[in-house]
């Protein structure tokens, strides 16, 4: 018999300890032989296993193994590496790595799109990701994903300006066009995001770049300037970058033909500077 005093009346409760049989039937984990702890340890979930590895020496080495493996499974019909990637989890990321998973592989879906883990981690901003990939020799920086963007163009689609000095600055390749055809200067240019053009143009950035034939009502990113913005800066930007004023468009028009149609005076003085004189009969009509 166990006695105990109550808290509050000081009178004593005798306790009755539980029956043998209950006693025998509460088991020790700790106590189960290894085979049978492999065996609970298989239907654990992994954060669950994560504790227990941490709680005791033993069991690191034991489930280890386990933890391994369950890191290298797909989750959520993602791959392993776009999992963690999507997520942030860098130390996941760099056992995956150790493990040979392959940087360049196209392999994460994320709603119907393949990039690599690159591609995925500009895609989530997980910028220390991006440094880390950055760092590694075999990363392959203009691969292409399924749309044939590079890491590049993700940036640009994502307004990034800090992620698109980063892939600038590791040697991204701004020349590459994606399956529309545009390079990172035309894209940055119909996402218009100024500060990216800005920064493209003043790095190096080919400003004459055409856009697919046929297809826009302006052929060169000047033309573009002139049409859809009212950009004095950037506009003598791109000329002083060596922006050709006599490119002409599918519609024959020029950027001083296209400024003049518009109505665009500040844009027309600014182009007469540097173009032949105004066609004749320009059409003003869109």
């Amino acid at each position: 018999m166990i006695s105990r005093c109550h808290p509050k009346t000081g009178w004593k409760k005798h306790l009755r300890p539980p029956p043998l049989a209950t006693r025998r039937h509460k088991m020790n984990f700790t106590r189960l032989p290894s085979e049978l702890q492999l065996l609970v340890a298989e239907n654990l979930q992994p954060r669950e296993l994560s504790y227990l590895v941490r709680a005791n020496q033993r069991f690191h080495s034991l489930f280890t193994p386990i933890l391994d493996r369950l890191a290298q499974e797909p989750k959520e019909q993602i791959c392993a590496l776009g999992w963690a990637v999507l997520r942030g989890y860098t130390p996941l990321v760099q056992l995956l790595l150790s493990k040979g998973r392959d940087i360049n592989h196209i392999e994460a879906p994320l709603y119907s799109y393949f990039g690599t883990a690159l591609h995925t981690a500009v895609f989530s901003r997980r910028l220390s990701l991006i440094r880390l990939f950055l760092e590694n020799p075999t990363l392959d920086l203009n691969k292409l994903d399924t749309r044939e963007n590079t890491a590049l163009h993700i940036a640009i689609e994502c307004c990034d300006l800090e992620v698109v000095k980063l892939l600038h600055a590791a040697g991204a390749d701004p020349e590459i066009a994606n399956e529309d055809g545009v390079t990172a200067l035309l894209l940055a240019f119909s996402c218009r995001h100024l500060e990216v053009m800005e920064f493209l143009l003043r790095n190096g950035a080919n400003v004459n770049a055409r856009f697919p034939g046929g297809t826009w009502l302006h052929a060169t990113l000047l033309q573009g300037l002139v049409r859809f913005g009212d950009s004095e800066r950037l506009v003598r930007l791109a000329l002083e970058r060596g922006a050709d004023p006599e490119v002409r468009n599918y519609q024959n028009q020029r950027a001083i033909d296209i400024a003049f149609a518009e109505g665009k005076t500040k844009l027309v003085e600014i182009l007469r500077e540097v173009s032949l004189p105004l066609d004749v009969g320009v059409d003003t009509q869109e």
